[in-house]
């Protein structure tokens, strides 16, 4: 066994695998390991086997194309997850935690999907065990600029990475944050900041850096440019649907509501309506930084 320490976002995560020689496949996470650590906020062991059968699944999602999770509870109260690459593709991770998110173990069914395994168990788990600590892993790219950074949410496909990647070809000195799976933190003075994260998406950029968040601006394809900002009831109604939860548990749905409010609260968000161009880049640079 060998066994990690790792601080993401402020959370203090241990993470032990059975085959040291392993750890070169997840190096992801290495810039994120800390030196040897007490009390983890958040446990991850690797078995050879659980020696469970799966319960029943209370969720099954089923985006075409993407990997497909399994959300389930053995008669203790525990939590039971499964992970497949695909949505068609055969189980590669099983993972069992305690009911407060605070401890699991996971067995890896295929080699060649480690990463993928390891990954998405840590992913998942810790979005659920943050969710109450002022955490919130979001679907987002994020691009930081003079100190500060700005998250670009939207569905899949409606160019987020391609608006971050038209802020550095348009605007100097901009430098991406994370691709796929930032960390917004509520810090408990009441400052609201984003972190990078070992979770990237297709774009490998695992950065342990913090900064501001400035604005989230929400993305929507359209044949012209418009941004508007939102309203507090409108800014909460654009950040829900990109957090990481499982919303039916009562006091997971209680902290992202909690931390949603208090990002929507303090953080400009805005809406935009935009072509895949420039142009676009410079009228939400403009708009965020006051430069228009």
């Amino acid at each position: 066994m060998a066994k990690k320490f790792f601080d993401i976002a402020h959370i203090l995560v241990s993470l032990e695998i059975l085959d040291e020689k392993l750890w070169g496949r997840i190096s992801n996470l290495a810039p994120f390991e800390v030196g040897t650590a007490s009390d983890p906020v958040l446990e991850f062991s690797q078995v050879e086997a659980l020696g469970e059968e799966e319960p029943e699944p209370l969720l099954v999602s089923d985006d075409k194309g993407f990997p497909r999770i399994t959300v389930a509870k053995t008669d203790r109260g525990e939590w039971f997850f499964t992970m497949a690459p695909l949505d068609d593709a055969p189980v590669s991770c099983r993972c069992i935690c305690s009911e407060d998110f605070s401890k699991a173990r996971f067995e890896v069914l295929e080699r060649k999907h480690f990463a993928f395994s390891v990954n998405n168990a840590m992913m998942l788990v810790y979005a659920l065990r943050t969710s109450s600590l002022g955490c919130l892993e979001i679907h987002a790219s994020v691009i930081m600029k003079d100190g500060k950074a700005v998250a670009f949410l939207g569905k899949s496909g409606t160019g987020k990475s391609t608006h971050t990647r038209l802020w550095q070809e348009n605007i100097p000195d901009c430098e991406l944050l994370n691709d796929d799976n930032p960390i917004i933190y509520c810090r408990p003075g009441g400052e609201v900041f984003i972190c990078g994260s070992p979770w990237s998406g297709k774009t490998p950029c695992y950065k342990k850096k913090e900064v501001p968040l400035a604005a989230v601006v929400r993305l929507n394809q359209a044949p012209f440019n418009r941004i508007k900002k939102l309203s507090g009831i409108q800014a909460y109604a654009a950040l829900y649907p990109s957090v990481s939860a499982y919303r039916p548990e009562r006091k997971v749905a209680d902290g992202i509501h909690d931390s949603i409010s208090k990002v929507a609260a303090s953080v400009p968000c805005y809406n935009l309506e935009c072509l895949p161009d420039g142009e676009a880049a410079l009228l939400s640079y403009s708009t965020v930084y006051g430069k228009g």
